[in-house]
């Protein structure tokens, strides 16, 4: 039986060692190695999450887009060292496992309780529930896990793994610390930010980011209603909200082949998104007697269903 999932993982880990190499050579050999295993365990246990858009494949691609900004940052600056990218790509890597029920050793799935990750707190949660509810903890119960798995290690900085996971915490904290968009840590936000939202895919998974959304009453807080309403509110979102956090992050993908497409599906979005806009006014600045919204206009002067498809698709294909 084929097992799309086990196919995917054992790919993403082979691009993983080739991203290694392609960097350092033959440097430092059993790193490849420990890239490998740490890719295995993070997505052997994030398959197992049921939340409907954080999954295994988020977690690859903002390892991949993390990986091609390391590869720009070396280039252009130069410095970044084996450690430095073992400890960043564990840290993209596990980023989101904090979703997953039953990976801290406190959980007790069984009974509906798991671990905040700060003390010894614990948190029921209710039967039935998708990993989505964890939401509010999975930044801190990510860092327990690295404490658990990671800490005394005597190769691997379970710290400076913890603080690039504190940065990919969002919305970001108003502190100082949260601030860093230069250093691993702010890099590793950025790459969270820019794999999700230039998955060439991420439109059509909207509607999944939604009812996760749903489950936790984000959606009441934001006043959406419709995955559509997250949709329109997406080009807003990336100017306002994301943005002042990956300039630098990219200009290091810019400097690779890879990385250039990476920022061309980020704008890709951002841009189908804001030209729907414009279509939409668009139409909606026709005269009564085109849109229909003339309460005295005739039949044969009303415009049908049909033709205002035909007008929206003629506007797609101008590019307004």
């Amino acid at each position: 039986m084929i097992n799309a999932t086990a196919i995917l993982i054992d790919v993403f880990v082979q691009q993983l060692q080739g991203g290694y190499r392609r960097t350092y050579g033959g440097f430092k050999p059993d790193y490849p190695e420990i890239i490998a295993w740490a890719g295995t365990m993070a997505l052997e246990n994030i398959a197992n999450c049921d939340a409907l858009y954080h999954n295994v494949e988020h977690t690859m691609l903002v390892t991949l887009v993390g990986q091609e900004i390391l590869r720009g940052k070396h280039i252009r600056e130069g410095g970044v060292t084996p450690q430095d990218w073992l400890h960043f790509i564990i840290s993209l890597l596990c980023h989101d496992i904090g979703y997953v029920k039953g990976v801290c050793r406190q959980d007790q799935e069984s009974v509906g309780l798991f671990a905040t990750g700060i003390g010894d707190g614990i948190v029921p949660i209710s039967v039935g529930a998708t990993s989505a509810s964890l939401t509010a903890y999975h930044v801190d119960r990510g860092k327990l896990v690295i404490d658990e798995r990671f800490g005394g290690h005597n190769l691997i900085d379970a710290e400076q793994i913890k603080r690039n996971i504190e940065l990919t915490r969002f919305p970001v904290p108003a502190d100082e610390t949260h601030q860093d968009r230069h250093n691993y840590s702010g890099l590793a936000r950025a790459a969270d930010l820019i794999g999700q939202l230039s998955d060439p895919r991420y439109l059509k998974k909207i509607s999944s980011l939604f009812y996760e959304f749903e489950e936790v009453g984000t959606n009441k807080v934001l006043g959406y209603k419709t995955p559509g309403d997250l949709r329109r509110n997406y080009a807003k979102f990336y100017w306002n909200g994301v943005f002042p956090y990956i300039p630098a992050a990219l200009k290091y993908l810019e400097l690779t082949q890879e990385g250039k497409q990476i920022v061309a599906n980020l704008y890709a979005n951002v841009f189908q998104v804001e030209n729907e806009s414009r279509i939409l006014q668009g139409i909606n600045q026709f005269p009564p007697e085109l849109n229909g919204s003339s309460p005295t206009q005739t039949n044969k002067n009303s415009i049908t269903t049909d033709e205002k498809e035909l007008v929206f698709s003629e506007l797609t294909n101008l590019n307004l």
